[in-house]
C-alpha cells in the first residue's frame, strides 16, 4: 500500500465515523465527487489545500490524516 492509499484509508475511516457517504463529505468539502474518490482510493495526491478542507470538514488536525504512515 502507498503513501496515497494510507491517507485515502484514514479519510475513509474518519468520514465513516462521522456517518458522511462520499458524495455528502465531498459536498460539504467543496470538492468534487470524482476528485474526492480519486483521494479515498489512492489514485490522486491530495493537495494541502485540500488537506485543509477534508480535515475542518472532519474537525481534526492535518497530522491526524498521516496516522500509522
Amino acid at each position: 500500500m502507498n503513501i496515497n492509499e494510507k491517507i485515502g484509508l484514514n479519510i475513509r475511516n474518519f468520514r465513516e465515523k462521522q456517518g458522511y457517504t462520499q458524495i455528502d463529505f465531498a459536498e460539504e468539502c467543496q470538492i468534487s465527487r470524482a476528485y474526492y474518490g480519486r483521494i479515498e482510493r489512492g489514485e490522486h495526491s491530495i493537495t494541502i489545500e485540500t488537506c485543509e478542507k477534508i480535515c475542518k470538514t472532519l474537525g481534526i488536525q492535518i497530522k491526524d490524516l498521516f496516522y500509522n504512515i
